[in-house]
């Protein structure tokens, strides 16, 4: 039997942004809940579209990070 339908494409991560801001990433998908630039909260819908509705911004893959202990001190742990 193939491991075709046992993929991780439905699971999600929290990343950071060079550790600033909050997102949740999957295999096709970046939610941006807290915007690393200007530091405001998205909305669901908006936070949806992978950019911040108050300044504009568009994450960077290449700047994502993993989520660490280091990260959840403060607002990210109430957050989580």
């Amino acid at each position: 039997m193939s491991n075709d339908t046992d993929t991780n494409s439905t699971e999600t991560h929290h990343v950071t942004f060079l550790g600033r801001g909050l997102a949740l990433r999957s295999s096709d998908r970046l939610t941006l809940l807290i915007c690393p630039l200007c530091s405001q909260r998205n909305g669901a819908r908006i936070a949806a579209l992978g950019t911040c509705v108050w300044c504009g911004y568009e994450p960077s893959p290449r700047d994502e990070e993993p989520v660490t202990m280091a990260h959840t001190c403060g607002e990210a742990t109430t957050i989580i």
